[in-house]
């Protein structure tokens, strides 16, 4: 409702002959204003509204004003240059986009008051360094929620753990017992999942396994084939986990356990891997025989379909400009990379990762916080952002993008977009 009344304030102000003596042009605290030498862009997190707009050295220089924190995101505008059209334009847009409005009123009037949306910095990490009496260290346990278990055996598809949770082709046995000394550690109080990756049945030391994931009061998520599912469904009924979910790789042939999950109410989403337009007519049928809410997607680069990512999986300036991140989610790209935040990852040898396609940060003998520490401090996997990798650095849409992902990673290619290819 204030941005209602706010918004035909400013329409009608705006295209009314003016009388009064101030003027002052203000941004709502939910909008984010970036630009460059070329573009701005004014994004608004709670209508989920931009306005992408030319740079000339007269918008300039009120972009500058308003980006300048004292000013509080409240400007004054000049009353001969607002019968420049170019500048009357802008403002009449900014108020019909909804990232902020105009007003008019007589001297004895207070001025506007809003606030920029600006990223609290006590807990950032460089300030943290930079402080004497700080350590990085004091908060490091509550940044690791995720913990991802790789158990030894075959894999179809050897590779593909580098780019979603697949299971390894490893024939190394994951050491339990020292596995449940890291996951004892009063480093995990602030853990919150556990995903097993691979055939429980392959492991020797399965029954302690289970054991442990019920000890420990997280949600956990078991990745398995459709073949391993069957048998599992019995065994997890029969210790009666809780707060967990299957996620199984699909194939057609075996599609037929949906009924016994759904009859059972297990917990489960089928993961489809796609890697080609082709087999969007299967995926439909998938959707339609079992629902959405039932399948996950997941794309698959094979090496050889660069052309598929580049149709279904990059993105255009539209796309970005559609975005519908709210403010926190802003905020998370400006500092961490929300794809890899906070996860860490073991593999059959014993070997703790930040992320699968970057050396290992240690093993499971070394101490979670040092680990945990060490990542933290690095720009390796969580600290991989947008302003780190080129040309997304310069790219005045790099907040409105996801953070990089391993597809980057796996394709060799800095960003998956078309406007900064």
């Amino acid at each position: 409702e204030p941005y209602r009344r706010q918004r035909q304030m400013c329409i009608r102000d705006s295209i009314t002959t003016m009388k009064q003596i101030n003027f002052h042009l203000a941004l709502y605290p939910d909008t984010f204003l970036w630009i460059n030498e070329q573009k701005g862009i004014f994004y608004n997190t709670r209508e989920h509204s931009t306005f992408l707009f030319d740079i000339t050295n007269l918008i300039k220089n009120y972009c500058t004003q308003l980006l300048d924190v004292h000013n509080l995101y409240v400007i004054s505008i000049n009353e001969k240059e607002y019968q420049c059209q170019e500048l009357a334009i802008w403002i009449q847009k900014i108020c019909l986009h909804n990232v902020g409005f105009f007003i008019k009123h007589q001297y004895e009037t207070p001025s506007p008051i809003s606030f920029p949306p600006l990223l609290n910095l006590q807990s950032d990490i460089d300030r943290i360094e930079a402080a004497e009496d700080r350590d990085v260290g004091e908060y490091a346990a509550q940044n690791w929620n995720e913990f991802s278990i790789y158990l030894g055996g075959e894999s179809k598809f050897p590779n593909l753990h580098k780019q979603i949770p697949y299971p390894v082709d490893d024939s190394s046995i994951l050491p339990f017992y020292d596995l449940q000394a890291f996951l004892s550690s009063s480093d995990n109080s602030y853990l919150n999942t556990i995903n097993i990756i691979g055939n429980p049945f392959s492991y020797p030391y399965k029954a302690e396994l289970m054991d442990l994931l019920y000890s420990i009061p997280v949600k956990k998520n078991f990745y398995l084939t459709a073949s391993t599912a069957c048998r599992f469904i019995k065994e997890i009924q029969q210790i009666d986990l809780p707060n967990y979910e299957l996620y199984i790789y699909y194939e057609q042939e075996e599609a037929s356990i949906h009924h016994i999950l759904t009859e059972k109410q297990i917990p489960f989403h089928w993961i489809y891997l796609i890697s080609s337009e082709k087999q969007y007519e299967d995926l439909e049928k998938l959707e339609t025989k079992y629902g959405n809410e039932y399948v996950e997607v997941h794309p698959i680069y094979t090496g050889d379909n660069l052309p598929f990512f580049e149709e279904n999986v990059y993105l255009a300036e539209e796309d970005i400009l559609q975005s519908n991140y709210d403010k926190q989610d802003i905020f998370a790209h400006q500092v961490m990379n929300t794809n890899f935040w906070g996860r860490l990852s073991v593999l059959p040898d014993g070997k703790v990762y930040s992320n699968l396609n970057h050396p290992p940060l240690g093993t499971l003998k070394d101490r979670v916080y040092d680990l945990i520490v060490d990542e933290m401090t690095s720009k390796r996997a969580w600290r991989w952002i947008r302003d780190e990798v080129s040309p997304c650095k310069d790219c005045l849409f790099r907040y409105l993008c996801p953070s990089p992902s391993n597809y980057e990673l796996v394709i060799g290619k800095p960003n998956l977009c078309h406007v900064k290819p």
